[in-house]
């Protein structure tokens, strides 16, 4: 196997794999599909850089069991998008409502002001482990630097909101993104050619044992959150009609699935190599140096991609937000300099990691006031109690409870 990683047919292989992707990618039919434009969004904020370090977290914590636990967690997140594609159809026009003891209107806009300052938090925390990763790789270790830099993209992307609106932004995230799955796909070859003789040789990881059941199962409510982004799908209804808009989120929870199942089976090899008491995305390029000598800067890109246009989608869904919250007097290419403007001052005031529990619990409170607009909803709009409606109720009310204890007692992961 040491042999084949390192001819140049095999690396060159990746590369023309990636570039194939580009080309497939890049296909006009593709660039000017509505749905394609529309599944952008949700889809760089879901993988985001989740795909990098899921593996070994999930290993830190359940060990070999982490290919089964991530497909638990895709379900979760795709069941907790279902109910946000509830909403999208069904809640929009009663969520102007002020009467009764479950306030719609109220509730929706608290849940939306929560969801906008998780963006702000998210936006400034994606663009500072962009630029400490992309510095720390050639070498520079300078929080001055790293903040410098991290401000200078944070405007360029206000920039480019402010001026071009949303499709300015979403032009970011086709190129962003075209690139990254590009590289993602030369990343799962590879991984897949390395796991096949890996796997017969015998994988072991083992768990950090010295957390109990009870930690463990916190901790795994915290990952859950790495797979959010599906919900910016629903402030995109600028450009796009309900209908184009569940599809998208559906579309992108799909490739984002499929993305973090085979990342985390196929990095199971890689995983037994690193210590897995301290994460971090360096580590993990160094891993993967055995399995392919273009493989280390494949994946360096790919990290700097997925924090930028998970970044970008987070700015446009937050701009979004402020528009939607504020009944259009704030438009949405003001609503991204806002987003922006904040996500400056946090990079500047604080320090990311002591806030970023706090944005991931946001995230968790935001999909459980959704859920329980969906519950009432449900409730009101049904006038015979039909078999759909009861297992809505069942459904929603399952999600609800799980979000209540992601909300109280997860640990986030971030």
């Amino acid at each position: 196997m040491t042999i084949l990683q390192s001819q140049p047919f095999y690396n060159g292989l990746l590369v023309a794999i990636a570039l194939i992707a580009v080309l497939l990618l890049t296909r006009r039919k593709l660039r000017r599909s509505e749905l394609w434009q529309a599944t952008l969004t949700p889809l760089s904020s879901i993988i985001g850089s989740g795909f990098l370090v899921m593996a070994p977290l999930l290993a830190s914590i359940v060990g070999l069991w982490a290919p089964v636990v991530i497909c638990g967690i895709v379900l979760l997140a795709y069941s907790i998008g279902s109910v946000i594609r509830f909403n999208i159809m069904h809640v929009a026009p009663q969520t102007q409502e002020r009467h009764g003891f479950l306030n719609l209107h109220d509730l929706d806009y608290v849940g939306k002001i929560v969801l906008v300052i998780a963006y702000v938090i998210a936006v400034a925390f994606y663009l500072e482990l962009l630029s400490s990763f992309s510095l720390n790789y050639i070498g520079i270790d300078d929080p001055f630097l790293e903040r410098c830099v991290t401000t200078s993209i944070i405007v360029f992307i206000g920039l480019v909101g402010y001026l071009k609106g949303l499709s300015g932004l979403e032009k970011l995230e086709m190129f962003a993104m075209t690139l990254q799955l590009a590289v993602l796909s030369a990343l799962i070859v590879g991984l897949l050619v390395y796991s096949v003789t890996a796997f017969e040789d015998g994988v072991t990881v083992v768990a950090n044992e010295s957390n109990s059941v009870n930690t463990k199962v916190r901790m795994l409510a915290g990952v859950l959150l790495i797979v959010q982004g599906f919900e910016t799908s629903r402030f995109l209804g600028e450009k796009y009609v309900p209908a184009i808009r569940v599809q998208s989120m559906r579309i992108a929870q799909w490739i984002s699935g499929a993305v973090f199942i085979g990342s985390v089976a196929l990095l199971m090899p890689v995983v037994q190599t690193m210590n897995l008491i301290e994460i971090n995305l360096a580590e993990i390029v160094v891993a993967l140096t055995p399995v392919a000598v273009v493989l280390p800067v494949i994946l360096m890109v790919a990290a700097v991609l997925s924090q930028f246009s998970a970044a970008v989608a987070d700015t446009g869904g937050g701009g979004g937000l402020l528009a939607e919250n504020s009944a259009q007097r704030v438009t949405t290419r003001f609503g991204y300099v806002c987003v922006c403007v904040s996500s400056i001052l946090l990079v500047w005031a604080v320090e990311l990691l002591e806030i970023i529990a706090l944005a991931s619990r946001a995230f968790a409170a935001y999909y459980l006031i959704q859920t329980i607009i969906a519950l009432v909803v449900n409730q009101r709009s049904v006038q015979d109690r039909t078999l759909l409606f009861w297992l809505r109720q069942v459904f929603f009310s399952a999600i609800a409870l799980i979000l209540v204890y992601i909300v109280a007692f997860s640990i986030p992961v971030e």
